[in-house]
């Protein structure tokens, strides 16, 4: 009983969704090879990755603990405050694909991210209420109280398995297994324009 009301106080439920491009190739002459190459690769695809948002009330994707093992995860895993100390966010073990974003001035809940891998990392920004986390893909997303967004990472082969934000919020440090990158990330508005008090 108490689970289903919670659904109904969230202001956002966002699923991450893959879309294909859609390319007008009409006006372009591309040589035959070229043609022939990209019909033989449409294993990978060419997908834009967004967020959906979806009415609820909403099944999440859960997972029993393996009974095999001893010591499984369990519980919170991941929990942060936002700069401001207006946000939490936290993710259940058992819901490794799912964010709660939690607005504790209202005692309510925010938004619930569902992606498509389990959540690796999330860290807020330190300088405005912006909240960025990674899968293992090679996206990052992002979620402010205004809304939620995908940014693709345009180097090849890297995916991203952790990120820290630098102290004035202007960059991110984003980790691969063997490699790193560093990401400028424009600053934004002063966070009293997101307030959820208006």
């Amino acid at each position: 009983m108490v689970v289903e009301n919670i659904f109904y106080l969230c202001l956002f439920n966002l699923q991450e969704v893959d879309e294909p491009l859609q390319l007008d190739m009409s006006e372009l002459c591309l040589s035959d090879d070229f043609i022939q190459g990209n019909n033989e690769d449409t294993s990978e695809g060419h997908f834009r990755v967004r967020y959906e948002i979806t009415d609820v009330p909403v099944n999440l994707p859960f997972q029993k603990p393996p009974a095999d093992k001893p010591n499984p995860k369990q519980g919170i895993g991941l929990l942060s405050w936002s700069n401001d100390s207006q946000y939490i966010c936290t993710r259940n073990d058992s819901m490794p694909t799912v964010l709660w974003i939690w607005d504790i001035h209202h005692l309510e809940l925010a938004a619930i991210l569902v992606q498509k891998d389990p959540i690796r990392a999330a860290a807020w920004d330190p300088t405005c209420t912006r909240l960025v986390l990674c899968t293992g893909s090679s996206h990052v997303y992002m979620w402010t109280p205004g809304g939620a967004y995908c940014v693709s990472n345009p180097l090849p082969q890297f995916t991203i398995t952790d990120l820290k934000w630098n102290s004035d919020g202007s960059c991110l440090l984003l980790k691969d297994k063997e490699s790193f990158c560093c990401a400028a990330v424009p600053v934004l508005p002063d966070s009293s324009e997101y307030s959820s008090d208006d």
